[in-house]
């Protein structure tokens, strides 16, 4: 004589029960394990950062890059726009210095040009990418600065030491201009100091 079944969990499982997993599946990690459950082929979970990883070493789950590294000729472009931004009053003062050479007021232009690059570099590299995440060049050729870690913008303290830093770098060694060519994320040294990545939008 058989005692039928005292709960729900005795017995059998009726095919195609919620819960019940076709055995040999891909991707199946049995109930109850750690990671249990299953994820259809090639999904990841919503966040996941490639880039990012944990303090045990064993990668952690982030805010997801908006976007693909920028390549290194598009990160080339939006420095050459920026630098020709910059240099305007630069050349301007420049011409004019040389137009007043007879004068003793001759070194004022240039002194003003010299000023107002400057300017212009506070104004579109540290604040205005700061806010944004993108210069000029950047919204032109289409990439922004986000923080590696969290995906979101750097904010405007970070931005500006990494404006610093990637004078200071490109001056002391040329290596940082060309770097992103065989680095896996494509950063340059001021980008991993300030643990930020340039990424296509």
């Amino acid at each position: 004589m058989t005692t039928p079944p005292s709960g729900p969990y005795d017995g059998p499982t009726p095919p195609g029960q919620p819960g019940q997993y076709p055995p040999g599946q891909p991707n199946q990690y049995p109930p109850g394990q750690p990671g249990g459950g299953f994820h259809p082929a090639g999904q990841i979970q919503p966040g996941y950062n490639p880039y990012s990883q944990g303090s045990s070493g064993q990668g952690s789950y982030r805010y997801a890059l908006p976007g693909q590294p920028a390549g290194y000729t598009t990160r080339v472009g939006a420095s050459l726009i920026d630098g020709v931004l910059q240099s305007l009053p630069l050349g301007i003062g420049l011409i004019a210095t040389i137009a007043m050479h007879t004068s003793d007021a001759a070194g004022a232009p240039l002194t003003l040009g010299i000023a107002g690059s400057w300017v212009i570099w506070f104004l579109n590299r540290v604040l205005q990418q700061g806010r944004t995440g993108q210069s000029l060049g950047k919204k032109m050729t289409g990439t922004r600065v986000i923080s590696l870690q969290t995906g979101e913008l750097i904010g405007f303290g970070p931005n500006l030491g990494r404006e610093v830093l990637a004078i200071v770098l490109n001056y002391v060694c040329f290596l940082n201009v060309i770097w992103p060519l065989w680095d896996e994320k494509q950063q340059t040294w001021h980008d991993k100091i300030v643990n930020d990545i340039v990424v296509s939008t």
